[in-house]
Protein backbone atom coordinates (compact mmCIF):
# COMPACT_ATOMS: atom_id res chain seq x y z
CA UNK A 1 0.00 0.00 0.00
CA UNK A 2 1.29 3.25 -0.72
CA UNK A 3 2.84 5.23 2.22
CA UNK A 4 0.76 7.96 1.87
CA UNK A 5 -2.57 6.10 1.51
CA UNK A 6 -1.28 4.38 4.78
CA UNK A 7 -1.09 7.61 6.91
CA UNK A 8 -4.60 8.66 5.30
CA UNK A 9 -6.81 5.60 6.41
CA UNK A 10 -4.29 6.05 9.77
CA UNK A 11 -5.64 8.94 10.54
CA UNK A 12 -9.14 8.21 8.82
CA UNK A 13 -9.36 5.82 11.85
CA UNK A 14 -10.50 7.56 15.39
CA UNK A 15 -13.81 8.94 12.97
CA UNK A 16 -14.40 6.03 11.05
CA UNK A 17 -14.05 4.10 14.64
CA UNK A 18 -16.32 6.28 16.07
CA UNK A 19 -19.16 6.66 13.03
CA UNK A 20 -19.09 2.61 12.94
CA UNK A 21 -20.02 2.73 17.04
CA UNK A 22 -22.02 6.04 17.28
CA UNK A 23 -23.81 5.38 13.72
CA UNK A 24 -23.47 2.54 11.95
CA UNK A 25 -23.82 -0.46 14.55
CA UNK A 26 -27.41 1.26 16.02
CA UNK A 27 -28.89 1.61 12.56
CA UNK A 28 -28.02 -2.21 12.18
CA UNK A 29 -29.49 -2.82 15.24
CA UNK A 30 -32.99 -0.63 14.26
CA UNK A 31 -33.02 -2.43 10.66
CA UNK A 32 -32.70 -5.48 12.11
CA UNK A 33 -35.49 -4.55 14.62
CA UNK A 34 -37.41 -3.36 11.93
CA UNK A 35 -37.40 -6.87 10.36
CA UNK A 36 -38.90 -8.68 13.55
CA UNK A 37 -42.37 -8.94 14.66
CA UNK A 38 -42.78 -7.96 18.52
CA UNK A 39 -44.63 -7.48 21.48
CA UNK A 40 -44.51 -4.56 23.99
CA UNK A 41 -40.80 -3.81 22.74
CA UNK A 42 -39.89 -8.32 23.01
CA UNK A 43 -39.24 -9.45 19.79
CA UNK A 44 -41.30 -12.61 19.95
CA UNK A 45 -39.64 -14.47 17.19
CA UNK A 46 -36.28 -14.28 15.35
CA UNK A 47 -37.74 -14.35 11.88
CA UNK A 48 -37.26 -12.54 9.36
CA UNK A 49 -40.52 -10.24 7.87
CA UNK A 50 -41.36 -7.48 5.77
CA UNK A 51 -44.25 -7.45 8.08
CA UNK A 52 -43.61 -4.44 9.82
CA UNK A 53 -42.84 -2.39 6.75
CA UNK A 54 -45.91 -3.94 5.36
CA UNK A 55 -48.55 -2.67 7.70
CA UNK A 56 -46.07 0.62 7.65
CA UNK A 57 -46.78 1.26 3.59
CA UNK A 58 -50.82 0.07 3.79
CA UNK A 59 -51.56 2.26 6.82
CA UNK A 60 -53.21 5.64 5.52
CA UNK A 61 -52.66 8.02 8.47
CA UNK A 62 -48.89 7.14 8.90
CA UNK A 63 -48.36 7.81 4.97
CA UNK A 64 -50.09 10.78 5.75
CA UNK A 65 -47.96 12.21 8.00
CA UNK A 66 -44.72 11.17 5.91
CA UNK A 67 -46.47 13.48 3.36
CA UNK A 68 -47.25 16.04 5.73
CA UNK A 69 -43.57 15.96 7.39
CA UNK A 70 -42.01 16.01 3.73
CA UNK A 71 -43.86 18.92 2.17
CA UNK A 72 -43.66 21.70 5.83
CA UNK A 73 -39.48 20.67 5.64
CA UNK A 74 -39.52 21.35 1.61
CA UNK A 75 -41.75 24.91 2.95
CA UNK A 76 -39.19 25.42 5.97
CA UNK A 77 -36.15 24.93 3.61
CA UNK A 78 -38.01 27.60 1.14
CA UNK A 79 -38.46 29.95 2.98
CA UNK A 80 -34.23 29.48 5.11
CA UNK A 81 -33.19 29.77 1.29
CA UNK A 82 -35.08 32.60 0.49
CA UNK A 83 -34.14 34.48 4.00
CA UNK A 84 -30.59 33.12 3.76
CA UNK A 85 -29.54 34.39 0.52
CA UNK A 86 -30.02 37.88 1.44
CA UNK A 87 -29.12 37.74 5.12
CA UNK A 88 -25.45 36.18 3.44
CA UNK A 89 -24.95 38.34 0.88
CA UNK A 90 -25.76 41.47 3.33
CA UNK A 91 -23.07 39.51 5.64
CA UNK A 92 -20.60 39.80 2.47
CA UNK A 93 -20.85 43.10 1.50
CA UNK A 94 -20.85 45.25 4.87
CA UNK A 95 -17.11 46.11 6.60
CA UNK A 96 -15.27 43.82 8.06
CA UNK A 97 -15.84 45.93 11.37
CA UNK A 98 -19.09 44.64 11.85
CA UNK A 99 -19.31 41.54 9.63
CA UNK A 100 -18.28 39.36 13.26
CA UNK A 101 -20.78 40.89 15.23
CA UNK A 102 -23.37 40.43 12.81
CA UNK A 103 -22.45 36.43 11.93
CA UNK A 104 -22.19 35.85 16.25
CA UNK A 105 -26.21 37.41 15.99
CA UNK A 106 -27.25 35.14 12.82
CA UNK A 107 -25.25 32.30 15.20
CA UNK A 108 -27.17 33.31 18.18
CA UNK A 109 -30.03 30.45 17.82
CA UNK A 110 -27.28 27.85 17.20
CA UNK A 111 -25.88 28.64 21.13
CA UNK A 112 -28.91 27.52 22.80
CA UNK A 113 -30.47 24.73 23.23
CA UNK A 114 -33.51 24.06 20.69
CA UNK A 115 -35.49 23.19 23.77
CA UNK A 116 -35.13 26.90 24.96
CA UNK A 117 -35.15 28.34 21.49
CA UNK A 118 -38.73 26.14 20.69
CA UNK A 119 -39.99 27.31 24.00
CA UNK A 120 -39.59 30.83 23.53
CA UNK A 121 -41.71 30.76 20.35
CA UNK A 122 -44.32 29.73 23.26
CA UNK A 123 -43.94 33.60 24.55
CA UNK A 124 -44.00 35.28 21.19
CA UNK A 125 -46.90 33.02 19.23
CA UNK A 126 -49.02 32.64 22.95
CA UNK A 127 -52.71 33.82 23.21
CA UNK A 128 -51.26 36.46 25.42
CA UNK A 129 -48.02 36.67 23.27
CA UNK A 130 -45.87 39.42 22.22
CA UNK A 131 -47.51 39.00 18.46
CA UNK A 132 -51.30 39.15 19.70
CA UNK A 133 -50.74 41.43 22.33
CA UNK A 134 -48.65 43.58 19.44
CA UNK A 135 -51.98 42.99 16.97
CA UNK A 136 -54.68 43.81 19.85
CA UNK A 137 -52.72 46.88 20.91
CA UNK A 138 -52.53 48.35 17.33
CA UNK A 139 -56.45 47.27 16.91
CA UNK A 140 -56.00 45.27 13.73
CA UNK A 141 -57.37 42.29 15.56
CA UNK A 142 -60.50 41.56 18.09
CA UNK A 143 -59.73 38.59 19.60
CA UNK A 144 -56.38 36.58 19.96
CA UNK A 145 -55.17 34.59 17.11
CA UNK A 146 -54.60 30.50 17.48
CA UNK A 147 -50.80 31.17 16.42
CA UNK A 148 -49.51 28.25 18.90
CA UNK A 149 -49.86 24.49 18.22
CA UNK A 150 -50.23 24.79 14.33
CA UNK A 151 -48.14 23.82 11.50
CA UNK A 152 -47.08 27.53 10.55
CA UNK A 153 -45.83 27.24 14.04
CA UNK A 154 -43.99 24.49 13.32
CA UNK A 155 -42.28 25.99 10.21
CA UNK A 156 -41.70 28.84 11.42
CA UNK A 157 -39.47 27.81 14.94
CA UNK A 158 -37.71 25.14 11.87
CA UNK A 159 -36.73 27.91 10.01
CA UNK A 160 -35.34 29.69 12.65
CA UNK A 161 -33.37 26.63 13.60
CA UNK A 162 -31.96 25.78 10.27
CA UNK A 163 -31.22 29.43 9.11
CA UNK A 164 -27.86 29.97 10.84
CA UNK A 165 -27.03 26.67 8.51
CA UNK A 166 -27.96 28.07 5.14
CA UNK A 167 -27.11 31.52 5.54
CA UNK A 168 -23.29 30.41 6.51
CA UNK A 169 -22.49 27.54 4.34
CA UNK A 170 -23.92 30.39 1.45
CA UNK A 171 -22.01 33.17 3.03
CA UNK A 172 -18.41 30.47 3.07
CA UNK A 173 -19.47 30.16 -1.09
CA UNK A 174 -19.42 34.17 -1.20
CA UNK A 175 -16.33 34.93 0.27
CA UNK A 176 -14.21 32.71 -2.32
CA UNK A 177 -15.87 34.80 -5.27
CA UNK A 178 -12.83 37.12 -6.79
CA UNK A 179 -14.63 41.41 -6.37
CA UNK A 180 -13.06 41.37 -9.33
CA UNK A 181 -15.58 39.19 -11.18
CA UNK A 182 -18.24 41.51 -10.62
CA UNK A 183 -15.92 44.49 -11.27
CA UNK A 184 -15.68 43.11 -14.59
CA UNK A 185 -19.20 42.93 -15.19
CA UNK A 186 -19.98 46.50 -14.06
CA UNK A 187 -17.19 47.11 -16.62
CA UNK A 188 -18.54 45.67 -19.49
CA UNK A 189 -22.19 47.46 -18.45
CA UNK A 190 -23.90 44.91 -16.47
CA UNK A 191 -26.17 46.24 -14.27
CA UNK A 192 -26.53 45.55 -10.81
CA UNK A 193 -29.06 42.79 -11.43
CA UNK A 194 -27.27 41.55 -14.11
CA UNK A 195 -24.08 41.07 -11.99
CA UNK A 196 -26.34 39.04 -8.86
CA UNK A 197 -28.20 36.70 -11.77
CA UNK A 198 -24.87 35.97 -13.81
CA UNK A 199 -21.99 36.09 -11.70
CA UNK A 200 -22.83 36.20 -8.12
CA UNK A 201 -25.49 33.85 -7.67
CA UNK A 202 -23.47 31.18 -10.13
CA UNK A 203 -20.51 31.46 -8.04
CA UNK A 204 -22.35 31.23 -4.86
CA UNK A 205 -24.32 27.89 -5.90
CA UNK A 206 -22.25 25.55 -4.03
CA UNK A 207 -22.89 27.76 -0.77
CA UNK A 208 -26.39 27.75 -1.73
CA UNK A 209 -26.64 23.62 -2.50
CA UNK A 210 -24.72 22.82 0.94
CA UNK A 211 -27.64 24.70 2.89
CA UNK A 212 -30.44 23.70 0.81
CA UNK A 213 -29.54 20.17 2.14
CA UNK A 214 -28.43 20.63 5.59
CA UNK A 215 -31.76 22.89 6.16
CA UNK A 216 -33.67 20.05 4.61
CA UNK A 217 -32.07 16.96 6.19
CA UNK A 218 -32.42 19.07 9.84
CA UNK A 219 -36.09 19.97 8.86
CA UNK A 220 -37.31 16.19 8.13
CA UNK A 221 -35.61 14.66 11.38
CA UNK A 222 -36.89 17.27 13.41
CA UNK A 223 -38.41 16.75 17.03
CA UNK A 224 -38.48 18.93 19.77
CA UNK A 225 -39.82 21.74 17.81
CA UNK A 226 -42.73 19.84 16.25
CA UNK A 227 -43.47 18.58 19.50
CA UNK A 228 -43.68 21.88 21.66
CA UNK A 229 -45.40 24.35 18.29
CA UNK A 230 -47.31 21.74 16.72
CA UNK A 231 -50.78 20.34 17.38
CA UNK A 232 -51.17 17.79 19.84
CA UNK A 233 -50.88 14.18 18.64
CA UNK A 234 -48.10 12.45 16.14
CA UNK A 235 -47.95 15.62 13.97
CA UNK A 236 -44.20 15.40 12.15
CA UNK A 237 -42.87 12.01 11.31
CA UNK A 238 -40.73 12.15 14.08
CA UNK A 239 -43.01 12.09 17.03
CA UNK A 240 -44.64 9.52 15.59
CA UNK A 241 -42.00 7.52 15.69
CA UNK A 242 -41.20 8.40 19.41
CA UNK A 243 -44.57 7.66 20.13
CA UNK A 244 -44.66 4.30 18.68
CA UNK A 245 -41.53 3.50 20.72
CA UNK A 246 -42.44 5.05 24.32
CA UNK A 247 -46.00 5.27 24.27
CA UNK A 248 -47.41 2.31 21.87
CA UNK A 249 -44.31 -0.32 22.78
CA UNK A 250 -44.73 -0.86 18.98
CA UNK A 251 -41.18 -1.09 18.55
CA UNK A 252 -41.09 -3.22 15.15
CA UNK A 253 -42.99 -0.23 13.49
CA UNK A 254 -41.49 2.61 15.01
CA UNK A 255 -37.95 1.21 13.89
CA UNK A 256 -39.53 0.73 10.48
CA UNK A 257 -40.90 4.06 10.34
CA UNK A 258 -37.24 5.26 11.32
CA UNK A 259 -35.31 2.88 8.47
CA UNK A 260 -37.66 4.98 5.70
CA UNK A 261 -37.48 8.02 7.10
CA UNK A 262 -33.45 7.33 6.69
CA UNK A 263 -34.00 6.25 3.16
CA UNK A 264 -36.57 8.87 1.81
CA UNK A 265 -34.16 11.70 3.64
CA UNK A 266 -31.43 9.83 1.64
CA UNK A 267 -32.90 9.34 -1.59
CA UNK A 268 -34.53 12.70 -2.07
CA UNK A 269 -31.31 14.14 -0.82
CA UNK A 270 -29.33 12.06 -3.66
CA UNK A 271 -31.65 13.10 -6.29
CA UNK A 272 -31.77 16.86 -5.77
CA UNK A 273 -28.26 17.12 -5.59
CA UNK A 274 -27.85 14.69 -9.20
CA UNK A 275 -30.53 16.92 -10.50
CA UNK A 276 -28.45 20.18 -9.32
CA UNK A 277 -25.03 19.20 -10.65
CA UNK A 278 -26.58 17.66 -13.80
CA UNK A 279 -28.22 20.40 -14.80
CA UNK A 280 -25.39 22.59 -13.72
CA UNK A 281 -23.24 20.66 -15.88
CA UNK A 282 -25.83 21.19 -18.90
CA UNK A 283 -26.00 25.16 -18.63
CA UNK A 284 -22.08 24.89 -18.24
CA UNK A 285 -22.08 22.98 -21.76
CA UNK A 286 -24.38 25.07 -23.29
CA UNK A 287 -22.49 27.90 -22.36
CA UNK A 288 -19.26 26.63 -23.86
Amino acid sequence: MNPTRAAALLLLAPALLVIAIGLAAPLAWLLRFSLMLSETGIPVSDAVTPANYTRLLGDAFHMRVFAKTLGLSLLVTLFAMLLGYPLAHALWRISARWRGVLTIVVLSPLLVSIVVSSYGWLVILGTNGLVNRALLGLGLIQAPLKLLYTEGAIVLGLTHIVLPFMALSILAALERIDPRFAEAAAVLGAGRWSVLRHVTLPLALPGLIAGTTLAFSIAMSAYVTPAVLGPSGPNFIATTIYNEFVTLFDWGLGAAMAICLLVLGLGLVFAFLRLVYRVGGVAAAGRA
